[in-house]
């Protein structure tokens, strides 16, 4: 294993779950240093301070232009969402853009029926994707890269999870649009939103559905994490189930031992598309990816799959397999 991703795990300390319904959430804690100064997607599009535009005026789905204008870099995460111009669009990977600096970042459609201008530029949706698109994305982008070097997801995949989404939430929508389900189900997130608030000094969160780990973020910087601690809570509790209990002792050791299983990931080292360093991590049931610069970790993201990270010799699931994931 890398020794950064090492120094993140051994790095982090637990807080005490906090559990609503089938919903567990744990606080992660640490104190890293070394750290760029940055500031989130949502402060630096309020700001005005980074534009976000199609890459043309005929526009590539993969791709949008990013032009930090500011003086503060900016981070965007993972599955953050970006709404407007020709349709919205979530970021592959974790990228960080210096003052002043324009780069092209790697994106996927979340809006598969519409390909038309409803803005000049990209506003923040306010979303992070629902964690079954990100796992999408997050695991074929980290085949992608592996083989050709390119940030680029299984675009057809991530739409197959979008319909998935909208079945599940009996939400159709005229563009096919992720951001409608996420609109549509804002007052039920909000009241399981309320369960789960930032703690004093909170850098990320674990989350458990009915005891089984889902996933882990981690955003290194104090300052920033409470700036995007309800959209990953939303991320994490728009799929999760509701009415059945969960037990604090099981998920505090849920959490643990999955954590100790990074121990034995499999890591490789990537340019970002950004600055620094894109770390692809695969491993027993285990896919994730982290975000380096100047060797500090600003982001690192861990998803929990069903059957494995590896599919280059499997069979990807079909559609009513991967809709039996939820029988809730």
């Amino acid at each position: 294993m890398s020794t950064v991703i090492s120094a993140l795990i051994d790095g982090l300390e637990f807080g005490d779950p906090v559990s609503d319904e089938g919903l567990s959430l744990v606080p992660v804690f640490g104190e890293f240093t070394g750290l760029p100064e940055f500031v989130t997607l949502q402060e630096a599009i309020a700001s005005h301070s980074l534009i976000v535009t199609e890459v043309s005026e005929g526009g590539a789905v993969p791709q949008l232009r990013a032009h930090n204008v500011g003086v503060t870099g900016v981070l965007i995460l993972d599955g953050e969402e970006l709404a407007g111009a020709k349709q919205n669009r979530v970021l592959n990977t974790s990228v960080y853009i210096k003052p002043g600096q324009e780069i092209i970042i790697p994106v996927s459609c979340t809006e598969a029926g519409r390909w038309s201008y409803r803005t000049g530029s990209f506003g923040d949706s306010g979303h992070v994707s629902a964690h079954a698109v990100r796992l999408a994305a997050n695991e074929s982008v980290t085949k992608s890269v592996r083989q050709s070097g390119a940030f680029q997801s299984d675009q057809s995949r991530v739409w197959d999870e979008v319909a998935l989404l909208q079945e599940r939430h009996h939400k159709s929508s005229p563009t096919s649009a992720a951001r409608d389900v996420y609109e549509s189900r804002g007052e039920a997130v909000r009241r399981r939103e309320a369960s789960f608030e930032c703690l004093p000094g909170q850098i990320g969160l674990l989350a458990l559905w009915q005891g089984r780990v889902a996933g882990l973020d981690v955003v290194t910087s104090a300052r920033a994490y409470p700036r995007l601690h309800t959209r990953l809570v939303r991320s994490y509790a728009l799929d999760a189930p509701t009415g059945r209990p969960s037990f604090v002792d099981h998920d505090r050791r849920a959490a643990k031992e999955w954590l100790a299983a990074l121990a034995s990931v499999e890591v490789t080292e990537h340019e970002s598309p950004g600055n620094g360093v894109s770390y692809r991590f695969t491993g027993d049931r285990v896919v994730g990816s982290a975000l380096a610069v100047d060797g500090a970790i600003l982001h690192a993201v861990g998803f929990a799959t069903q059957t494995g990270p590896d599919r280059s010799e499997e069979r990807y699931p079909g559609f009513f397999e991967r809709r039996a994931r939820f029988p809730w």
